[in-house]
């Protein structure tokens, strides 16, 4: 079934890409960027953690003031907190899908053109680990696993596979040979309780984070 739904999408990203009147619209590319991931809820008292992001964006113009965009990006969220002289992180990774309606706004005999978007966003956790360093020494344990403490054993922290968010934000193209050079700024809000620890349901757990991304989107049919 995966596979099928695969090579069906392939099959209408290339029927797109090959039709005329339709290709001069579209656009695609790779970006990269960083983010300051942190979490809302019942948690309090957490720092941001530094994350990377990176993946590619399709999008479709379907007017000169409007834009629809698929984004995928593995991005690195999670807190960074400090006890005892240690430097303790809860470090969550996603396959994230954004789906931005972008207002676009032409400037007149400028390559620069303004955006201003939002819209849903759903993220597929890929990995769950602790880590804690001090004077350069660094160990990563699996959220998976029982941590020994000195009452006892404390539980699994287990966190929700599927995260569904909205976001919105802005951004610059810089036209730039056969594409432009894209930055954005932008605010994923987590709208999903990833706390799945047994017995502590009622304690929200909200991803938040914000990204600096930056790109190149190649336009198709000149």
């Amino acid at each position: 079934m995966k596979r099928s739904s695969s090579l069906l999408l392939v099959a209408l990203l290339v029927a797109l890409v090959t039709t005329p009147g339709l290709a001069q619209n579209l656009s695609a590319g790779p970006t990269v960027g960083i983010g300051f991931a942190n979490w809302g809820g019942d948690v309090e008292g957490t720092d941001s953690r530094f994350g990377l992001g990176i993946g590619g964006s399709f999008g479709f113009q379907l007017h000169d003031y409007f834009r629809l965009a698929v984004d995928g990006v593995y991005v690195q969220k999670g807190i960074s907190e400090e006890e005892d002289g240690f430097s303790i992180k809860t470090k969550l990774s996603y396959l994230e899908f954004m789906f931005p309606a972008t207002l676009t706004i032409p400037v007149a005999d400028s390559p620069i053109t303004p955006r201003i978007y939002l819209g849903p966003a759903l993220a597929i956790e890929t990995g769950c680990k602790f880590s804690a360093e001090e004077g350069g020494a660094e160990v990563d344990v699996g959220c998976d696993e029982i941590f020994e403490i000195s009452e006892g054993q404390a539980p699994d922290f287990d966190t929700k596979n599927l995260d569904i968010g909205l976001f919105f934000g802005g951004g610059v193209d810089v036209a730039v040979g056969s594409g432009a050079i894209s930055v954005d700024i932008r605010y994923n809000i987590g709208l999903t309780n990833i706390n799945d620890v047994e017995g502590a349901e009622d304690v929200s757990i909200k991803n938040r984070n914000l990204q600096i991304v930056t790109g190149y989107r190649f336009f198709f049919g000149g």
